[in-house]
C-alpha cells in the first residue's frame, strides 16, 4: 500500500473521514435520528488513518460498538448508576457512574478480546453510557446501532478509497 505518498497518507484519509461524518450527520437529520455521536469520530480516523490494523475492519466496527454498547448498559443496571444523575447534569462524578464507567470498561474490552473484535473507539460508546450522556433505552441502542452500520460502511468504502494497492 502507497501511504508515503503525501496525498494519501496526509489530505485524503482526514477528507473522507469529514465526508463520511458530513454524509452520517445529513442522513441523521433528515431522517431525524441523532446517529452521529462522539465515538464515531476515532472510529472514522481510525478507518481512514490506520487501515491495516485490526480495529479498523468493519467486523470489529461494528461488533466492538455493539459490545460496547451493551457492557454500558449491563454496567449502569449492575452498579444502579441509571438512577443516578448523568455526570453532564450534575456536574460531578458520583460513585455509582464511576463504578459503572470502571465495570463497562473492563467488560467491554475483556468480551471485545475474546470474540477477537477489539475496537478502541468503541470504549467512547460505553462511556457515553455508563456516564449518563445516553439513555440506556431501546431507541438509544437503535440509534447508536443505525450510526455504527452506517458508519462502518462509509468507513470501509473510506478505508478502500484511501489505500488501495498500488
Amino acid at each position: 500500500m502507497n501511504q508515503e505518498n503525501g496525498f494519501q497518507s496526509g489530505v485524503l484519509p482526514p477528507a473522507l473521514a469529514a465526508i463520511s461524518i458530513g454524509i452520517v450527520g445529513v442522513i441523521g437529520m433528515a431522517s431525524g435520528m441523532p446517529w452521529l455521536f462522539p465515538s464515531l469520530g476515532p472510529t472514522l480516523a481510525l478507518q481512514t488513518a490506520a487501515p491495516d490494523l485490526p480495529g479498523s475492519r468493519s467486523f470489529n466496527v461494528v461488533v466492538g460498538h455493539l459490545i460496547g454498547l451493551s457492557a454500558g448498559f449491563a454496567a449502569v443496571h449492575l452498579t444502579h448508576a441509571v438512577d443516578v444523575l448523568p455526570v453532564t447534569d450534575a456536574h460531578a462524578l458520583s460513585g455509582p457512574r464511576i463504578a459503572a464507567a470502571v465495570l463497562a470498561v473492563f467488560l467491554s474490552m475483556i468480551v471485545q478480546h475474546l470474540v477477537k473484535a477489539k475496537h478502541p473507539p468503541a470504549e467512547a460508546t460505553t462511556l457515553l453510557i455508563a456516564l449518563g450522556n445516553l439513555e440506556p433505552t431501546m431507541r438509544t441502542a437503535l440509534t447508536i446501532i443505525s450510526g455504527v452500520l452506517i458508519m462502518a460502511l462509509l468507513g470501509e468504502i473510506s478505508r478502500r478509497a484511501a489505500y488501495k494497492k498500488t
